[in-house]
């Protein structure tokens, strides 16, 4: 952008009706369509954050308009905060704390739930960036980066100070681990697609959840892999059920979720743990334990659920991490945790440095981690209330019903009179965004539930409930 000064942040008039466009659109006082166009510029980064705007009198010579009314643009948008105003220093570009502070990415509501017609996005289960803390990491990371790039290898290998920091959260958790345990990746996808290509072939037999999570079924699926469904109760797993699964269909790989289940939100009970254990010990299988959702327990005081196995030695259990659902999908960092042995194969793999996070991104991830516990406890809290909001607006409706989720990002709902592709069909009429619940099934049923994501404020909860609630009247008026 040559018409920001870079060195003195500061956006000249001059330049500023090229930055803006054609912004004398509609009707309406001239100030407000300034002011609009102003936010438009922020929102999209023309416009970058702290930059200093031109004086009024300057921009209001430069616009062919009156001082006053670029005075009145700079107080709507004063009141609006997207511009700090400070004696002596002018007015410089800012968000508002509705923005940075919010849970959900702007895009799933555009900052709009309330206004009749915006569009709402239930399609993702994710949080936004932590908008404070991620800004200061990328700024710690771009003044480190030079002296990373000289001696650094983008392939995750070697001494890594993010992986002694997930190294340090894991063992502070009571995992025992060490930096020879984990090997980097690009996110969790990028971990279970490397597994993919180190433990299975055409054909290979998988066991695991049904429902599941969605990207995992993407990357077997691509391996060519046969996929054997092992149904979810209503409170969760049927260890002995699991047991015959894996003695009838022998599986290479099985891959389970057992904390805060992606997309019920179920955790494993400590029992079912302890029976997962003993049965698990009399079948050839690698184990494949999810725990990106682990961080998202929203109960109260309660302690942190065991690792579902914790043997020491053992070379067929394998756990699969991100930072993607606990602090920014946005941040391609995920990990493999496994016995030395193991993850010295993985790490020999040609596609292991593919699929390996970029330097860059090791660095803001390695400063994010420093301010992990603090974004945790902040997002807990939030989700705990949106999560309650909607449970509590759902639970009046006698055409669904569900279990309150004890963590993760979204509720799954099941409808009791039609199936969720017609009724999510019928929602995106009236522009709320659903995913049906087939997507979340290794055999394409499912049909009658929805996975429901509580990470929207609860103003923007509300307008999806009602929504949902005209789509379904419709369908039964349909009928």
């Amino acid at each position: 952008m040559a018409y920001v000064n870079r060195a003195v942040r500061r956006v000249q008039a001059s330049q500023f009706s090229r930055l803006l466009g054609d912004w004398r659109v509609g009707g309406g006082p001239l100030a407000k369509q300034l002011a609009t166009a102003v936010e438009k510029a922020v929102h999209d980064g023309r416009l970058p954050l702290g930059v200093q705007l031109p004086a009024e009198r300057l921009l209001a010579g430069e616009l062919g308009l009156a001082r006053g009314t670029v005075t009145a643009c700079y107080d709507l948008l004063r009141a609006g905060q997207l511009i700090v105003t400070r004696t002596g220093s002018g007015s410089t570009t800012s968000l508002p704390p509705r923005l940075h502070d919010r849970l959900s990415p702007w895009t799933s509501d555009r900052g709009r739930a309330g206004r009749s017609g915006a569009a709402l996005d239930l399609t993702k289960a994710e949080p936004a960036a932590p908008f404070d803390e991620l800004l200061q990491a990328v700024h710690a990371a771009a003044d480190a980066l030079p002296a990373v790039l000289l001696h650094d290898t983008a392939d995750g290998d070697g001494p890594s100070a993010l992986r002694t920091a997930i190294a340090d959260a894991l063992h502070a958790q009571g995992f025992a681990t060490r930096g020879e345990h984990l090997l980097l990746t690009s996110g969790a996808d990028a971990a279970l697609n490397l597994l993919s290509a180190a433990y299975l072939r055409r054909s290979s037999r998988i066991v695991l959840d049904s429902p599941t999570y969605p990207g995992a079924l993407a990357a077997f699926r691509a391996a060519g892999a046969r996929l054997v469904a092992q149904p979810l109760g209503p409170t969760g797993w049927d260890v002995p059920a699991l047991d015959r699964a894996l003695q009838a269909a022998r599986p290479s790989l099985t891959y389970l979720v057992p904390d805060f289940h992606n997309p019920t939100g179920l955790l494993m009970g400590e029992e079912e743990r302890g029976e997962l254990r003993r049965r698990l010990r009399a079948h050839d299988t690698l184990v494949v334990f999810d725990e990106t959702m682990r961080d998202l327990d929203l109960r109260e005081h309660a302690l942190p659920p065991s690792r579902a196995v914790t043997r020491a030695g053992d070379r067929n259990v394998v756990y699969v991490g991100s930072l993607s659902k606990s602090l920014w999908p946005g941040l391609r960092v995920g990990w493999i945790r496994a016995h030395p042995d193991v993850i010295r194969r993985l790490a020999a793999l040609p596609l292991a440095a593919a699929l390996a996070p970029s330097p860059f991104d090791r660095l803001v991830a390695t400063r994010l981690m420093e301010r992990r516990e603090a974004i945790l406890d902040r997002r807990r809290a939030q989700l705990r209330v949106q999560r309650d909001h909607l449970a509590s607006r759902l639970s009046a409706l006698p055409w669904c019903r569900f279990q309150t989720p004890q963590g993760g990002l979204s509720l799954w709902l099941e409808l009791l009179d039609t199936d969720s592709s017609r009724l999510a069909a019928l929602a995106a009429t009236r522009n709320l965004f659903l995913t049906p619940g087939f997507h979340f099934s290794p055999d394409g049923a499912l049909d009658r539930y929805l996975r429901l994501p509580f990470t929207l404020q609860p103003e923007a909860l509300d307008t999806a409930v009602d929504r949902l609630i005209e789509a379904h009247a419709a369908l039964e008026k349909a009928r």
